[in-house]
């Protein structure tokens, strides 16, 4: 039992100073950038609050080793891996959007704008995967499995993705329930010894494979991404409606092949380093 609140205790101090520091940068510093770089304006705030959180009270007070945090020699390379599986279930996600519910995918004429829009957005989710990889996997996903376990520590850290992600437009309960069962997949793929790179690749090929291939919503948010148009079909049960496909089956069916696929592998929770 002290085990367990010791672990929840350690997390819950983390998760205060990183939401502290986000609340404080996010109001001291300048809206640099303006519209434009929004995303990535607040992409950086969570990198730096969840940073400093990772470094004061995983690094210097618990005393964890950046591998045990996620941060291996291979990150580079699973970051790569991560980005092309993220990607393709995001492809996956569409297509079953298509072929079940009529969804509509088109390209426009408006392939000039497309660096300008595309740049600063591709930035911002960048930085606002790894901010959320920090505040959800990292530190506290490690710390809380040794506590209470892998798969309580997952589920718990599951619904609070969720629950962070339902006050979107649009969202619904169903959407919330895709959101967390997209923080599973995202744990799995941290706690696979994939680490930190695979769970941020996978993070980011999803969410850029939704807003730049195909400019569907991602969690609510459209970001009018030229050269292509995504339109949902009749049924948001679906393809999610106006929430993007997390908002329906067919994020469902994708998330549950990439735990799937995750899990099937040779090295899935090996364990972890912890010097």
């Amino acid at each position: 039992m002290a085990r367990v609140s010791f672990a929840v205790l350690w997390v819950a101090l983390f998760a205060a100073i990183g939401i502290g520091l986000l609340i404080g940068v996010s109001n001291v510093t300048p809206a640099w950038g303006g519209p434009t770089w929004f995303i990535a304006r607040n992409g950086s705030y969570e990198v730096i609050a969840f940073g400093i959180a990772t470094v004061v009270v995983g690094r210097v007070l618990n005393g964890r080793s950046w591998a045990n945090m996620g941060w291996q020699p291979r990150t580079a390379r699973s970051f790569g891996r991560g980005l092309v599986l993220g990607a393709a279930m995001a492809v996956a996600a569409i297509v079953l959007a298509v072929v079940l519910d009529g969804a509509r995918v088109r390209i426009t004429n408006d392939a000039n704008l497309w660096v300008g829009v595309a740049a600063p957005l591709l930035t911002g989710l960048v930085l606002s995967a790894l901010g959320e990889e920090l505040a959800f996997r990292g530190f506290p996903l490690r710390r809380l499995a040794d506590g209470i376990g892998v798969l309580p520590a997952m589920l718990v850290l599951a619904a609070l993705f969720g629950v962070a992600h339902a006050g979107n437009d649009n969202a619904t309960v169903f959407s919330t329930i895709n959101v967390a069962l997209a923080a599973i997949w995202l744990s799995v793929a941290f706690l696979s010894t994939g680490g930190m790179g695979l769970a941020w690749g996978a993070h980011l090929g999803w969410n850029a494979g939704l807003a730049i291939l195909f400019d569907a919503p991602v969690s609510g948010i459209l970001f009018h991404v030229p050269v292509v148009e995504y339109t949902p079909g009749a049924h948001a049960w679906v393809d999610g409606g106006p929430f993007g496909p997390e908002g329906g089956i067919v994020a469902t069916l994708a998330m549950a092949g990439g735990v799937g696929y995750l899990l099937t592998r040779p090295v899935a929770f090996a364990p972890a380093a912890t010097a």
